[in-house]
């Protein structure tokens, strides 16, 4: 009789084998299962760590993050480039935070004589000193923003009132004093000339017989007027020497706050004649008449002069420190 083999003992060996693995692989689905779970209570239970981008935020090199840099870019570039608008420099907070990466802000150039601040913009000053106030002497020099530091141009003797610098805060009309302080000065100069000395970039404009500089107290209250009637203030063509070339300070004028009766016409002009008030003004700045040319040609419109008075003296509020 030939050998038979039993079948269905293999049978059911191989289906005893089948029922191992499957057991065996469902036990291992179910301890991926559970550490899967694990990990995501994990991730759920502690935020992100800095720096970790979530999964969920849009690739670096994606359009919107793109867009989403280049927005925070512009805004600090743009806040970077204002200037400042006040007159005053601002003190450095130390407790300010700056975006990581981000260059330090450059230093505001020393301005010269020690003074305070500058005019918003101004980038070239014409200042004029004296030892202290009643002085009726001093120094008046011009000083411009370039490469970063303020370089001084010229500096000539001139003189002041016949009292003296004063306060600006203090002067009254025609108390014959020079006032402190600093302004934005008329935005033309002037002569009985035709036209301006060669090299001048300033506007011009020639004094006629029509032309005034009020003190009326009304709108037009120390400004130049032209008018065929006489306006109570200066004749200004009738000032031969001191008003050959001349120029407002800006004290107490427009676009400067005004005080009615404070004081008006108050300018930078060429020496009075020797026999008239020992040379000494009503209350402007006089120089040489060559050295008033030098201040026309040096002058920059463009670069939005200002003008100063103070005195020498440090620790007063009259001081060009203090301006």
């Amino acid at each position: 009789m030939p050998h038979h083999t039993d079948t269905s003992f293999d049978d059911a060996a191989r289906r005893d084998t089948r029922r191992r693995r499957l057991t065996a692989t469902v036990y291992a689905l179910a301890g991926l299962a559970a550490v899967a779970a694990v990990a995501l209570v994990i991730v759920r239970t502690f935020p992100s760590p800095a720096g970790v981008t979530p999964a969920s935020t849009p690739p670096a090199d994606s359009a919107s993050g793109a867009a989403t840099r280049a927005a925070g870019e512009s805004v600090a570039v743009s806040k970077a480039a204002t200037p400042a608008a006040a007159s005053h420099a601002a003190t450095p907070d130390p407790t300010a935070s700056h975006a990581v990466g981000s260059a330090p802000a450059p230093a505001s150039p020393v301005l010269p004589l020690g003074m305070a601040y500058t005019l918003p913009d101004s980038r070239q000053m014409v200042v004029a000193t004296g030892p202290r106030l009643g002085a009726t002497h001093g120094t008046l020099r011009v000083y411009e923003l370039a490469g970063g530091a303020w370089v001084q141009l010229l500096s000539v003797p001139c003189r002041f009132g016949t009292n003296g610098l004063i306060d600006g805060t203090k002067r009254v009309e025609g108390d014959r004093a020079t006032p402190t302080g600093i302004w934005w000065p008329g935005g033309f100069v002037w002569g009985w000339h035709g036209s301006a000395p060669g090299g001048t970039s300033m506007p011009y404009r020639q004094t006629t017989q029509s032309v005034w500089w009020s003190d009326v107290r009304d709108s037009t209250y120390n400004t130049w007027v032209v008018s065929a009637q006489p306006v109570s203030g200066e004749h200004l063509v009738d000032a031969k020497v001191q008003y050959e070339f001349a120029w407002s300070t800006g004290y107490n004028a427009p676009p400067n706050t005004v005080v009615k009766g404070r004081g008006s016409g108050i300018f930078l002009h060429v020496f009075d004649p020797p026999d008239f008030h020992n040379g000494l003004s009503a209350g402007c700045v006089a120089i040489a008449r060559d050295d008033i040319i030098r201040v026309f040609r040096v002058l920059d419109p463009a670069l939005k002069p200002s003008f100063a008075i103070g005195t020498d003296a440090s620790g007063t509020p009259t001081s060009i420190s203090a301006y």
